[in-house]
C-alpha cells in the first residue's frame, strides 16, 4: 500500500528510474505474483465464510455453509462462496440444496456447463425439483437453447400456472426469440395471478412499444485486475509516441481498493530529440457509505534530463440522488503529450468538477478545470455531453451532443496545445455490437464545426473511433482505433492512435 500525505516528502529524494529495464522488471514481478494472489483470492478470510478442511462437519454445517455462502455472494466473494459449497458438498454427497446452490453460483460467474450438469444430477434423483428445473432453464436460455429452456418453463406453468418466476423466464426467451405475440399472451396471463409484478409490467409495456429484448445477463468481474496496455499516437504535426502501461489493482475490502499504475512514455517530434517520460503511482479508495467515496493517488514523474517531480491527486464523489453524482477533485498532474512538452518538464496544478446525471436512457456529463501550470500558464476546459440510448438484444445505439472548450492565458507554444483558445460543437452518433458475453464492438463518431483560436471561424471538425473487446474466461483483450479531426491537447488537428489492451482478473 503506498502512504499518501498532502507534503510528498519523496518529491526530491525518489531514486532516478532505471528505465524500460526498471519498469518490465516490476511487470514481471507483478505478473509473477498473480498465481499465489489468485490463490488467497480463491479462499475467504474469517468472516467471510472459509471452512476450514479440518474443521469437524456437524448435523448442521450444510445450514451453516449455506448461509455463509450466502453471505459471500452478497458481498460478490464468488470465488469464496464455491470454495465454501464445494467443500461441504465433499463431505454430503449428492445434497440437493448444496448442488442447486453451488449451480447457481457457477452460472452467475459464467460456467454454464459446471452449472447444467450440477442441475441435471439434481433432476436425476429428484425429477420434479423445481429450483433445479428452473435454474436449468435459464442456464440453458443463456446458452441461446431456447427450445429447450420453453419446453422447461412450460412444463413449469403446466403444473402450476401462477409460477411467476417461469412466466417471467418464458417471456424473456420469447422476446429473444421474436415471438413477441407469444411472449405478450404468456405476460398477460401470468399478470392475472401476480398484477403487481414490477417485471412482469415492464415486459408488457416494452413489447407494446416493440422494444425487444429480453433479460441479459451480466457477469461479475473479479474484484482483482492485473493489465498490461501498449498505444501508439501519430498527429499531424509529426509527433509519434508510444505509450506502455502496466496496472494492478487489489480490492483489500468491500469498501477499499488500491492500485499501483505504472507508466513509461517514448515520445519524438520533427524538431525535437527523443524523450523518454517514466510515470509510477499509487492510489488508495474508500466507499464508507453506498453514496459516498473518497480516493487519494500519490507518485511521481522522472523526466528524461533526470529531474523528478511528485504527483497527486485527492477526489470526493457523491450520489446526491438516484441517477446524479457530483464530485470534486484536487491534482497535480504531468503534462507530457510530446516530445515538445517533455523538455519543459511541465506539471498542472489545480481543481476540477464534474456531474453525471443518468436519468432513464440518457447520459449527461458535466467537467470543469481549471491549472496552474508550471511554466506560469493557466488553462480552463468545460465539457458538455448529453447522449440518449437505446437497446435492443444484439445492438445498442447512441445519439447526441458534444460541447468543449480549452482555453489558456498565453499561447506559449510549449507542445501541449498551440491555440489560446479552442471551441467545438457537435453531433456524436454510436452503435455497439453484443452477439456474445465474449465479444463486443463500438463504434462512436462526431460530427460538427471547430474554432481553433480567438476570434477564428468555425470549420467542419470531426472524429471516429472503434473498439473491440473479447472475454476468455477471467481474461480480456482490448483493441481499440480512432482517428481525429479535432484539436489535441498536442496542438495538432489530425491524429490516428492505436491501443491494445490485455487484462487478467482474478
Amino acid at each position: 500500500m503506498c502512504v499518501l500525505s498532502h507534503e510528498v516528502a519523496f518529491e526530491r529524494s525518489l531514486p532516478v528510474f532505471g528505465g524500460l529495464k526498471m519498469v518490465w522488471s516490476v511487470s514481471l514481478i507483478i505478473f509473477g505474483a498473480i498465481c499465489e494472489l489468485s490463490s488467497y483470492s480463491q479462499v475467504p478470510e474469517k468472516g467471510n465464510g472459509q471452512l476450514s478442511a479440518d474443521r469437524h462437519l456437524s448435523p448442521s454445517s450444510v445450514e451453516r455453509a449455506l448461509a455463509e455462502a450466502e453471505s459471500a455472494a452478497l458481498e460478490r466473494h464468488y470465488s469464496a462462496a464455491i470454495k465454501i459449497l464445494r467443500t461441504t458438498l465433499h463431505e454430503h454427497p449428492g445434497h440437493a440444496a448444496l448442488q442447486l446452490e453451488l449451480g447457481r453460483m457457477y452460472s452467475t460467474t459464467g460456467e454454464d456447463g459446471k452449472a447444467q450438469r450440477l442441475f441435471m444430477q439434481i433432476l436425476k434423483t429428484q425429477p420434479g425439483n423445481r429450483g433445479a428445473q428452473l435454474e436449468l432453464a435459464r442456464t440453458l436460455a443463456h446458452q441461446q437453447r431456447y427450445e429447450r429452456s420453453d419446453q422447461l418453463y412450460q412444463h413449469l406453468l403446466a403444473g402450476n400456472s401462477s409460477d411467476e418466476a417461469a412466466a417471467i423466464g418464458f417471456t424473456s426467451n420469447l422476446v429473444h426469440e421474436k415471438k413477441t405475440a407469444e411472449a405478450a399472451a404468456v405476460a398477460e396471463a401470468a399478470l392475472n395471478y401476480h398484477p403487481n409484478s414490477l417485471r412482469l409490467l415492464e415486459y408488457k409495456e416494452r413489447i407494446a412499444k416493440g422494444l425487444l429484448g429480453g433479460d441479459g445477463r451480466v457477469l461479475p468481474l473479479a474484484a482483482n485486475v492485473v493489465s498490461t496496455a501498449t498505444e501508439y499516437i501519430n498527429d499531424s504535426a509529426g509527433n509519434h509516441s508510444w505509450r506502455g502501461t502496466e496496472r494492478l489493482e487489489l480490492r483489500v475490502s468491500p469498501g477499499l481498493t488500491s492500485d499501483l499504475h505504472l507508466e513509461q512514455q517514448f515520445l519524438h517530434g520533427l524538431d525535437d530529440s527523443r524523450e523518454v517520460v517514466e510515470t509510477f503511482s499509487g492510489a488508495l479508495r474508500w466507499r464508507p457509505q453506498e453514496h459516498f467515496a473518497i480516493s487519494a493517488r500519490g507518485g511521481a514523474i522522472h523526466f528524461d534530463k533526470g529531474d523528478v517531480r511528485a504527483i497527486y491527486e485527492a477526489t470526493l464523489t457523491g450520489q446526491l440522488a438516484s441517477h446524479l453524482l457530483l464530485g470534486a477533485a484536487f491534482s497535480r498532474i504531468p503534462v507530457v503529450p510530446d516530445a515538445e512538452a517533455a523538455e519543459h518538464q511541465l506539471t498542472a496544478q489545480g481543481w476540477e468538477a464534474f456531474a453525471f446525471w443518468t436519468p432513464a436512457h440518457w447520459q449527461i456529463t458535466l467537467r470543469a478545470t481549471r491549472r496552474h501550470y508550471t511554466d506560469e500558464n493557466v488553462g480552463e476546459q468545460v465539457r458538455a455531453e448529453a447522449l440518449h440510448h437505446w437497446t435492443t438484444p444484439k445492438m445498442d445505439y447512441t445519439v447526441g451532443s458534444r460541447f468543449r472548450h480549452y482555453g489558456f492565458s498565453r499561447d506559449l507554444a510549449h507542445g501541449y496545445f498551440s491555440p489560446d483558445n479552442y471551441k467545438s460543437y457537435q453531433v456524436a452518433f454510436g452503435a455497439a455490437l453484443h452477439p456474445s458475453r465474449w465479444y463486443r464492438a463500438e463504434i462512436a463518431t462526431s460530427i460538427g464545426v471547430e474554432s481553433i483560436a480567438s476570434g477564428a471561424d468555425f470549420h467542419a471538425a470531426w472524429e471516429i473511433s472503434a473498439r473491440n473487446q473479447l472475454m476468455f474466461g477471467h481474461c480480456a483483450l482490448n483493441l481499440d482505433y480512432s482517428r481525429y479531426h479535432m484539436a489535441q491537447v498536442t496542438g495538432a488537428f489530425r491524429a490516428d492512435t492505436a491501443r491494445f489492451e490485455f487484462a487478467y482478473h482474478f
